[in-house]
C-alpha cells in the first residue's frame, strides 16, 4: 500500500507540472503587440500568412507586413507569438535548406550599445546568383531582452528544447520572434548596403515599441 501511494503522489504531482506546463506555453504565445502602421518614412500593409506557414510553426499567432518608403523599398516583417518549440523555425533551416543559401552572418546591438542583439544574414538565390536577402533575425522576451540563437524546430535538437521550456515554463517568458528581411540584387545594390540600411531602420523602430511593452 506505501508503494501504491508513492506512485499515486508522483502522478499527482506530474499532472500538476503538466497543467503548469500547458498553461505557461498558453500564456506565452498571448503577446504579440500589434506595431504602428506608420514608422517614420515607412508604410505599413498588413498581409495575411498563409496557413502551411502557420502550420509549419505549430499554429502560433503571427502578424505579417510589407513596409514601404517613398523611393519604393520595401521590408517584409514577420512577427510569431513564441509558446512551444514548434515556434522557432530559425532562419538558417527555412530559409537556407530551401532555394537560397546563407553566405554570411553576424551579430550586433540593434539600437547602439547596449542594447539587444539582432543577428543579420544575407542568402543568395542559388539559381540565380545576383538575387539576394538580407534578414534580421532575433526573438524579443518581454523584459527587454533578447535574444538571437538558434531553435530549429527539431525534435532531437534537445538542448534547445530544454532553453525553450526553461525560459517559458521557468521564467514565465513572453516572446516574440521576429524575421524581417528585404530582397534586393547585386546589380542595383553591390554590397547590400542599402537593403540592409532599410531593414535595420524598421527592425529597430520594432524593437523599441516591443520594448516599450514591458509588463
Amino acid at each position: 500500500m506505501k508503494g501504491l501511494g508513492v506512485m499515486m503522489a508522483g502522478l499527482a504531482a506530474t499532472a500538476v507540472v503538466g497543467s503548469l506546463a500547458s498553461y505557461r506555453f498558453t500564456q506565452a504565445g498571448e503577446w504579440l503587440p500589434r506595431p504602428q502602421t506608420t514608422l517614420g518614412s515607412w508604410e505599413a500593409t498588413e498581409e495575411s500568412v498563409p496557413p502551411e506557414i502557420l502550420g509549419l510553426l505549430g499554429n502560433p499567432q503571427a502578424l505579417a507586413f510589407n513596409y514601404g518608403n517613398p523611393l519604393g523599398d520595401m521590408v517584409q516583417v514577420s512577427m510569431v507569438a513564441a509558446g512551444p518549440f514548434e515556434n522557432y523555425h530559425d532562419p538558417t533551416v527555412c530559409v537556407g535548406e530551401g532555394a537560397f543559401r546563407l553566405t554570411a552572418s553576424r551579430t550586433f546591438p540593434l539600437d547602439g550599445p547596449g542594447s539587444g542583439n539582432v543577428r543579420a544574414m544575407v542568402f543568395k538565390h542559388r539559381a540565380n546568383s545576383h538575387y539576394r536577402i538580407v534578414m534580421y533575425y532575433w526573438q524579443q522576451n518581454r523584459d527587454g531582452t533578447t535574444d538571437y540563437e538558434p531553435r530549429m524546430g527539431n525534435y532531437r535538437d534537445m538542448a534547445a528544447r530544454f532553453e525553450t521550456g526553461w525560459s517559458v515554463v521557468a521564467r514565465g517568458r513572453q516572446t516574440v520572434i521576429m524575421r524581417n528581411f528585404m530582397a534586393y540584387t547585386d546589380e542595383n545594390d553591390p554590397e547590400g548596403v542599402h537593403a540592409q540600411r532599410c531593414v535595420h531602420e524598421v527592425s529597430r523602430e520594432i524593437y523599441r515599441m516591443l520594448k516599450e511593452q514591458k509588463p
